[in-house]
């Protein structure tokens, strides 16, 4: 009877180490898919925030890409002014030279 009792005890045990073991990895999972779900909510706040900062580049390389070539367009009427100042002072030294 004493045995009977043992065994009858030690199936209680055991089945109640069983039950904890595997409360511990339903637990251990649920952590796992909870983590998992903060690691992909910080990632789309990472990509969200990378693309906000892509946009705001972009706008920026688009506006000095207009104020290059307005700044192109300067300068080549500048350049324009210096060969024509080139030519007129080439004109005036060779009329100095004749006289």
């Amino acid at each position: 009877m004493k045995r009977v009792k043992t065994v009858a005890f030690e199936l209680k045990l055991s089945t109640v180490v069983a039950l904890v073991v595997l409360e511990f990895l339903i637990m251990a999972c649920v952590a796992s898919v909870a983590t998992n779900s903060q690691i992909y909510s910080s990632l789309q706040r990472s990509r969200d925030a990378l693309l906000d900062q892509r946009h705001y580049l972009q706008a920026e390389a688009d506006r000095l890409t207009v104020r290059i070539n307005a700044l192109h367009v300067s300068l080549d009427t500048v350049n324009g002014y210096l060969r024509d100042n080139d030519r007129a002072l080439r004109d005036v030294e060779t009329a100095m030279k004749r006289q």
